[in-house]
């Protein structure tokens, strides 16, 4: 990937000058209370925005310069990723032992294929490649045969084969699994280029400018640099047959290559519709997989079993013997799929005894075909997961039938595509409100004691300073966070367990009025943070109707407002609650859903000026609800001496204002700009991989949301100190200007957390996991368990970064109602 190195040498470059330009600000801003005139030194710095502005706008378009804007060395990097990615499966699953079976085919009926060479087509073997390549003008292909007749299988050679054959800038074969596409709602090429993102995460990043917005994936769809290789036709509905080949049709133009694959009842009738114009794609030849024949088949688990002759090869001889005749073993032996699994089933791994294994003879006393394929499905998973000397599982049979079979049924409804499993959407079996809820308990709880803990640093290392620990008053940036990170559901969790640990802190002398005080702040900072969420990814703001308000938000202003007024006796905080209660209920913010997408590696800044704007908005209005306090203490407090919520002084009310209006400026700015970026092209992309990039990137977000957040906040604090503001978010520095870094680390640390929080898909699994681990019963170490099902076991399949069933027969099997191993077909 020698595109990448020009990229990160611009990186470093714009990694070094944001460093240097910000240390020579703090050190300047360090020096200056020791100079005569620290406000020239303030004055002195303004200029440099200007110039920083410009070394930015350089760097960045040197960076874009460095993008790759070559479609040809995309497709060519895609074509090394696709190769070790199937090379891999293929070595995963054993196609080549001890040889790929002998699958043959014939041209298939003029009622399925458009053009006349389908009639010439036969062939078997690998020669699928060679005749795609040489004897198909058009390359366009569809692939017929019954269930489990070896059409995947015979694809992935066919894909391995184009691959190697492929020269330098042709279209690159990519293997789309056709079973999560929704053709009701979405188009082929959206969907193909979702697929292409998701499996090779690098194809996210912008095409050149020649390309408008799209994706590098968009691009190589645009420029035909991927040949569709569309695998299970017939596992769509079947009343989206019809639609689904219009849309392929539409979306594959003639000129486009194409391979599809299908079950022939499924494809014809999706040719002969009930209703409407019957859609057929153009220039398509088609093929027909053959049964195998009895000596192919023979010969083939003879080989597996250790050759004729040998004590495992023996016990197949009644088998053998029924071979090519009527018997229901015989019929059943035809499909690749049964042959594969009764290799399985009854084959001595090394290092087993054939001794221990059931006895093949067992097949002849199925009474139909039926009977023994739902005996080899049953049965394919306990023979998976029994004991072996060299590869000790630490699952049982029962235990790993039990979880496949949830994960089937999780599959079948379509919560993650009819055959796919991410972990990442794992989070969809879990009740929506529960995550939030567990994220407002974290946060609110990390909140107060990392609130509580700073307050008590600064008092012991400075303790001229009037910055008091007051446990029972910490907590507020915990909700604030919580809000940002799980909506009003998990600002209000938050804003009870800060209110919780507020009086455990305060007992034997909590009060109720300190109650109704920790309430009051929770409703309102929740609030807060679901203004933060709304302004940082709103698209636009506006003022709805009062008819379509947002009535909890509203309700929860309220209530705030009457726990201020209850606890203080007057009308302090709230101003701040309505303000916050009528800005949340009333103001559009119709952002993206608070869910990841996908795993990420790391973050990136995405600035726009919309969103710079709705940021800077954001922050004072929700710091005009401070200025208004101040300027209204007398008269809402009775007097300045019963003032809680901010100063009744108008120019420490100012500065006050600033002071909150920055940290949550800072914190929706944040929101806005951190964004994530997935895993690289080529990458690994397993899900223990895709885990460990996840946490990476938390970690990164919660890292540069410090250091950006720390030198905002903790410079508009030093310049209220400078000037003599009375209070610096709870402190006055006065003669420690330097501690109001530290104070500014507290809001940007939870803001950090938050927003990683709320972009990491590890979050969610993690809830996820928990609670299917209490409740059905699955492993913890879930991934684990994946990871070992498809490597050593051979029950799934990986697809780029989802795992799916090796055969979507055993998905379906396992998907339904849960019967004892062995008697199912008797």
């Amino acid at each position: 990937m020698s595109e990448v190195v020009p990229r990160s040498r611009v990186r470093r470059a714009g990694i070094v000058y944001l460093v240097l330009f910000f240390g020579g600000v703090l050190g300047a801003l360090v020096v200056a209370p020791r100079l005569d005139d620290p406000a020239t030194v303030v004055a002195a710095l303004l200029p440099t925005g200007a110039g920083a502005y410009l070394a930015w706008c350089a760097y960045r378009a040197e960076r874009a310069e460095a993008a790759v804007d070559d479609p040809g060395a995309v497709a060519d990097r895609l074509a090394v990723a696709v190769m070790r990615q199937w090379e891999n499966e293929a070595r995963t699953r054993r196609l080549a032992e001890p040889y790929p079976l002998p699958v043959s085919w014939r041209g298939a009926d003029p009622d399925f294929a458009t053009t006349e060479e389908s009639g010439r087509l036969a062939g078997r073997d690998g020669e699928l490649g060679a005749l795609f390549a040489e004897h198909l003008p058009h390359r366009r292909l569809l692939v017929l045969g019954n269930p489990g007749s070896g059409k995947t299988i015979l694809l992935v050679r066919l894909l391995l084969d184009l691959t190697e054959r492929r020269a330098q800038g042709d279209p690159v074969p990519v293997l789309f699994p056709l079973a999560s596409w929704d053709p009701a709602t979405e188009e082929l090429r959206a969907w193909m280029e979702r697929r292409l993102i998701q499996d090779h995460a690098d194809l996210a990043e912008a095409a050149p400018g020649a390309y408008g917005d799209s994706t590098l994936a968009g691009m190589l769809l645009e420029r035909r640099l991927v040949l569709p290789v569309l695998d299970g036709f017939d596992e769509l509905p079947s009343e989206a047959g019809a639609l689904a080949l219009h849309r392929i049709a539409a979306a594959l133009s003639y000129g486009c290559g194409l391979v599809l694959s299908s079950r022939p009842r499924e494809y014809l009738a999706a040719l002969r519709p009930r209703t409407g114009v019957p859609a057929r794609p153009a220039g398509l030849a088609g093929i027909r997989l053959d049964p195998l024949d009895g000596r192919s088949v023979a010969d083939y688990l003879l080989h597996d079993a250790g050759g004729a002759g040998t004590p495992a090869a023996e016990r197949w001889a009644p088998v053998v013997a029924a071979l090519g005749t009527d018997a229901p073993v015989a019929q059943a032996l035809t499909s690749p799929l049964m042959v594969s699994l009764a290799r399985s089933v009854y084959n001595p791994r090394p290092g087993e005894e054939d001794g221990q294994l059931p006895d093949p003879a067992e097949l002849l006393r199925r009474p139909t075909r039926t009977a023994v394929e739902h005996h080899l499905l049953d049965a394919f998973v306990p023979a998976a997961y029994r004991p072996h000397p060299r590869r000790p599982s630490r699952w049982t049979a029962a235990q790993a039938r039990d979880t496949l079979g949830f994960l089937a049924r999780r599959m079948e409804q379509g919560r993650d595509g009819a055959a796919e499993l991410a972990w990442w959407r794992l989070h969809h079996a879990v009740p929506t409100v529960l995550p939030r809820v567990l994220a407002g308990v974290l946060l609110g709880t990390l909140g107060w004691l990392v609130e509580g803990s700073m307050m008590e640093l600064i008092h012991h290392f400075a303790p001229q300073l009037p910055a008091t620990p007051h446990w029972e008053e910490r907590g507020g940036l915990g909700v604030v966070a919580a809000g940002m990170c799980g909506g009003l559901a998990g600002g209000l969790v938050a804003g009870v367990t800060v209110t919780l640990l507020c009086a455990a802190a305060a007992a034997p002398d909590t009060t109720v009025a300190l109650v109704l005080h920790r309430l009051g702040d929770g409703g309102a900072l929740a609030l807060v943070g679901v203004i933060i969420s709304g302004f940082a990814f709103g698209r636009r703001l506006a003022v709805r109707r009062p008819s379509s308000w947002n009535r909890r938000a509203l309700a929860t202003g309220i209530v705030a407002a009457s726990c201020y007024a209850l606890g203080f006796g007057n009308g302090c905080g709230t101003v701040s609650a309505l303000l916050y209660g009528l800005l949340a209920a009333a103001v559009v913010g119709d952002g993206p859903r608070t869910e990841a997408a996908r795993p990420a590696v790391r973050v990136r800044w995405h600035w726009s000026a919309g969103g710079v704007c709705r940021g800077l908005l954001g922050g004072m209005l929700l710091g005009a609800g401070v200025l208004l306090e101040g300027l209204f203490a007398d008269v809402l407090s009775g007097g300045a001496d019963r003032v809680y919520i901010a100063p009744a002084d108008p120019v420490a009310a100012a500065w006050g204002a600033g002071q909150v209006s920055a940290v949550f400026a800072v914190a929706c700015l944040l929101m806005h700009a951190l964004r994530t970026v997935p895993v690289e092209l080529g990458a690994a992309v397993d899900g223990r991989t895709l885990l460990a990039s996840d946490r990476r990137m938390l970690s990164t977000c919660v890292v540069t949301a410090v250091v950006v957040g720390v030198v905002v906040i903790g410079t508009q604090g030093w310049c209220a100190a400078l000037w003599g503001s009375t209070g610096v978010w709870g402190a006055n520095p006065s003669d420690g200007r330097l501690w109001v870094y530290a104070v500014g680390l507290v809001p940007a640390l939870l803001a950090g957390l938050a927003i990683g929080m709320r972009q990491a898909a590890w979050s969610r699994y993690a809830v996820a996991r928990l609670y299917l681990a209490v409740q059905v019963r699955l492993p913890l170490d879930l991934l684990a368990f994946l990871a070992d099902a498809h490597e050593r076991r051979g029950v799934l399949r990986r697809v780029g970064a989802v795992y799916q069933f090796r055969h979507i027969e055993l998905q379906h099997r396992l998907a339904e109602a849960d019967t004892p191993v062995g008697r199912t077909g008797e």
